[in-house]
């Protein structure tokens, strides 16, 4: 046992979890009027505030903004140019970003692609590059013009030669797919040059010749989830919620952030707090009944002879009964023998 009681991590009997729940909870009707007048960049391209602590802690499976922070190799980082190669390998360019508009010849059956040349060449793309693409990607017939890509459909069906409209604009040209729109950056304290893309495909930006795998990381804790496994994912969800609150000049001790993190992913996949995660998993009847949906919980123990074994904070606070934390997490009794010891007392 430790000597010194600053030494103990937690009291016995302490709520650790009802702390934690408070120590987000306060702080987070402060962010109501800050979430969305926080100036800077990083506001400007991901989602913030208490909109952000809110889709964590409901396990939202994509954020709102995702975001890709990628950090290169060596000799990469420090060049410019070579991390602008590197940007062009990831950054992801669809047909429709770099079209002026698409034509369709029904009674030719053919559909022409014009091209806008200035994007093209932003993009390092050429016209034969695209036709190229357009072939092997749809299996179609394709032939390059002046101005754009012709596509010979063989076929004057009207269905056919939409649906291949469509398919064309939406197809990926160059890039990894989901990796989103990607900018350079440069670390101010280091001199490195860095990557920003507007996705969350980490395990197709990680495939890029030049990418630090070690450093790459992205906001989607379900991406990392996937590649890299819950004990990841724990990690990562403590750490954007963290941020968050820093961002908004919030401090709660990361002990209570830790803690949620760990009762989200405990189970081996990450799960909400929400009455679809952690709260509608409750044993006790009362606790899920007071959460969301009192009714349909009460009438349905109440069907299948559900018994609530009474042993949390929420459904004794509901009752009226001591809760078992504190002192109410310790059971006092004494033996028969020695009450009849006891003299009562005596009045006069």
């Amino acid at each position: 046992m430790a000597e010194n009681k600053n030494e103990y991590s937690v009291e016995y009997g302490d709520p650790v979890g009802m702390i934690a729940a408070q120590s987000v909870g306060e702080p987070g009707t402060q962010m109501i009027l800050r979430s969305f007048h926080l100036a800077g960049i990083e506001s400007t391209i991901s989602t913030s505030g208490l909109p952000r602590i809110i889709e964590l802690v409901d396990a939202k499976k994509k954020p709102s903004t995702p975001i890709t922070y990628i950090y290169l190799d060596g000799k990469i980082g420090k060049d410019f140019d070579k991390a602008t190669e590197t940007l062009k390998k990831i950054n992801e360019v669809r047909m429709s970003s770099i079209a002026k508009r698409i034509l369709e010849n029904f009674s030719k059956g053919k559909i022409k692609v014009v091209l806008d040349k200035q994007e093209l060449e932003s993009e390092g793309i050429t016209i034969k590059q695209v036709a190229a693409k357009i072939d092997k990607a749809l299996n179609l017939e394709s032939k390059v013009e002046d101005n754009g890509v012709v596509v010979n459909m063989h076929t004057r069906n009207l269905k056919e030669i939409r649906a291949a409209t469509i398919n064309i604009m939406k197809m990926l040209v160059s890039g990894v797919d989901g990796a989103g729109k990607a900018t350079i950056r440069r670390d101010d304290k280091t001199g490195e040059f860095y990557l920003v893309s507007a996705g969350s495909n980490i395990e197709g930006i990680m495939q890029v010749e030049g990418v630090d795998k070690e450093r790459t990381t992205t906001n989607d804790v379900f991406a990392i989830y996937r590649l890299f496994g819950i004990e990841a994912a724990r990690n990562a969800l403590a750490f954007e919620l963290k941020k968050t609150l820093k961002e908004q000049k919030i401090s709660v001790d990361e002990r209570h952030l830790n803690l949620i993190a760990d009762a989200m992913t405990a189970s081996g996949s990450i799960k909400g707090v929400g009455r679809h995660g952690l709260s509608g998993e409750k044993h006790s009847v009362f606790a899920r009944a007071a959460y969301e949906e009192t009714l349909k919980h009460l009438i349905h123990a109440a069907a299948f002879g559900e018994v609530d074994p009474m042993r949390g904070v929420t459904e004794n606070i509901l009752v009226g009964k001591q809760i078992p934390i504190g002192t109410g997490s310790v059971k006092l009794a004494i033996k028969k023998e020695d009450m009849a010891k006891i003299k009562p007392a005596s009045h006069k």
